[in-house]
């Protein structure tokens, strides 16, 4: 039988490398294909050895590789973080071009306070067509093309924590420059950072997805009622079948604060991973491979 390559994107910096790993491993224990294997990829923001040995041990036993990318962050000076937002959350603009000419075809990116609790392999089947990705709408219909301006055929707005990627349209029509001008040159009608970007130069662009794949907190908490019946019924399908939980407010579910029954699926993966059993260390050898213009990649 054929073997299924899986490719997998996040970001982390030191502070959230257990999160992103139970991430990982609640996708593997999820996988329902013996065929299956999955490629993870760590937008590496200074996550500290001993987090990467953790992160490397927790996967050993499952049909996983784990890879750390290194951007240059001269490409993002000209953006702005905050206490919610760092430096990091820019970094997935760039993610397709440390693929440029690696033979990866799609690529699906996951924010780190993210838990699956379903097999996402129907969603990396999912047939993008014409479109540069496929995401979920985003449940806090803020009007943001409205306020930015933009003239589109459709006022969805997606949420960028979950982008199934084409990466060759990606490339070929240069979108990370498209986007990184935008800021450059747009800066006072960013209020959601990256996403606002990333809906301007790509508001026509993309598929929308059951909001399933991406049930982000608005959704799961019922904080919001979608303003059509039809979006409140798939919401209301998101609530009762979430696929992927997206712990997208203030407050996540490794902090004592966070109550929601959804703490649940976060923690039984948690317990999962190398960072709660803290197992013996072994070292590994890494090698440095060069990709053009945005930064590295460490194996």
């Amino acid at each position: 039988m054929t073997q299924e390559r899986i490719t997998i994107v996040s970001s982390s910096n030191a502070a959230f490398a257990p999160h992103v790993t139970a991430l990982f491993v609640s996708i593997l224990e999820n996988c329902n294909s013996k065929q299956a294997i999955f490629d993870f990829y760590v937008i590496d923001d200074n996550i500290d050895y001993k987090s990467k040995q953790l992160m490397l041990d927790t996967l050993v036993d499952y049909r996983a590789t784990l890879h750390f990318l290194n951007i240059n962050k001269k490409y993002f000076k000209n953006v702005v973080e905050s206490d919610r937002i760092p430096q990091t959350a820019y970094f997935r603009i760039a993610i397709p071009e440390l693929f440029r000419g690696k033979g990866v075809d799609k690529l699906l990116y996951l924010d780190c306070d993210m838990i699956a609790v379903t097999d996402i392999r129907k969603l990396w089947e999912t047939d993008l067509g014409n479109y540069t990705l496929a995401a979920v709408e985003d449940a806090g219909f803020h009007n943001r093309l409205e306020l930015m301006g933009i003239e589109t055929d459709s006022k969805l707005y997606f949420n960028s924590g979950l982008m199934l990627i084409d990466v060759k349209k990606w490339l070929d029509e240069n979108v990370t420059k498209r986007v990184l001008s935008y800021i450059q040159n747009n800066p006072e009608k960013l209020k959601f950072h990256d996403q606002d970007a990333l809906n301007a130069i790509l508001h026509d662009e993309w598929l929308p997805l059951h909001p399933q794949w991406n049930a982000q907190s608005y959704i799961m908490k019922k904080e919001v009622e979608h303003p059509n019946p039809k979006g409140e019924k798939l919401f209301e399908e998101a609530r009762q079948e979430p696929c992927i939980i997206h712990f997208s407010g203030h407050v996540k579910p490794w902090s004592d604060e966070f109550t929601f029954p959804t703490k649940r699926h976060y923690q039984r993966y948690a317990r999962k991973t190398a960072f709660s059993k803290k197992p013996a260390y072994k070292p590994n050898t890494v090698t440095y491979v060069s990709t053009p213009r945005y930064g590295r990649v460490v194996r």
